[in-house]
């Protein structure tokens, strides 16, 4: 797993790239959690490129959620491939996080 973050104003583009499984969602705990203790209160979590991603990945967005709807903040998922797409679906995790076909949706909300 890849992650690159851009400043788009006061939001923050993260793109993934690669699988997120079990030994990824250590590293993308970090990563978030390590952008929520910096300040980053409004994040949009690129989806293009990645093809899986496991219920622990889940749960590190929804611990990441969790901090920063306690400041004020959001986490937008935008561009989901067809499978993140519908393991967001079935979670229920789309109602939580919204769920845009592009990052350009997701940064007007």
């Amino acid at each position: 797993m890849t992650l690159e973050v851009e400043r788009k104003g006061d939001l923050l583009v993260i793109a993934l790239r690669g699988r997120l499984g079990e030994v990824e969602s250590q590293q993308l705990e970090r990563e978030l959690v390590g952008l929520v203790e910096q300040g980053a209160r409004k994040m949009v979590v690129n989806f293009a490129d990645v093809p899986f991603i496991t219920s622990t990945c889940l749960g590190v967005l929804m611990l990441a959620h969790k901090r920063v709807r306690d400041e004020g903040g959001f986490i937008r998922i935008a561009a989901a491939q067809p499978l993140v797409r519908q393991i967001l679906e079935i979670t229920k995790l789309t109602r939580l996080f919204g769920l845009y076909d592009s990052v350009e949706a997701a940064l007007r909300g």
